[in-house]
């Protein structure tokens, strides 16, 4: 039989981009990359998805992210 009974204190690392919005915190953030005029751009999205930076490379990004006091997740 499984135990389906997880810890107090576990704490999930990937979280969907809904998780992420339902929980309302200002210091989370998420990179994703896309295409502009055919070149890779990655931007910092905050929690609720609202797109706070745009960066020529992922390090810029995650810079980005460091300069406004965010905590980096994983969006899947």
């Amino acid at each position: 039989m499984k135990n389906n009974i997880l810890p107090e204190n576990f704490i999930p690392f990937l979280m969907t981009e809904a998780d992420l919005r339902k929980l309302g915190i200002e210091e989370v953030a998420y990179i994703k990359k896309y295409r502009v005029n055919g070149k890779p751009a990655w931007v910092l999205h905050a929690a609720d998805g609202t797109a706070l930076a745009v960066q020529n490379n992922s390090d810029a990004a995650v810079a980005s992210a460091g300069h406004h006091e965010l905590d980096l997740v994983s969006v899947h």
